[in-house]
């Protein structure tokens, strides 16, 4: 899942406000657009940002014939507790 922090604060920077049911739903990897359907996004690209300096994904809605919904997102994913579990 997205980082939920760092997806809002990507938002603040861009200029978009969404609500908690947007940001739930790009979270959990579908389009907030095709809600209460649970469509889900494909990455169409990862690149580096200057301008929010940090890795984002270009998303844009599955459901390209009825949805034209596109957004980046931060490619970091919140911490589950496992990170490195295994490394140890």
């Amino acid at each position: 899942m997205t980082d939920a922090s760092l997806l809002l604060t990507l938002f603040h920077k861009m200029g978009k406000d969404s609500s908690e049911e947007e940001r739930t739903a790009i979270h959990n990897g579908c389009c907030p657009n095709c809600l209460p359907d649970r469509v889900p996004y494909r990455i169409l690209e990862t690149f580096y940002s200057e301008e929010f300096a940090m890795d984002v994904h270009r998303v844009k809605c599955f459901d390209i014939a009825r949805c034209e919904w596109e957004t980046l997102i931060p490619t970091r994913r919140s911490d589950n507790g496992l990170e490195n579990f295994f490394a140890s």
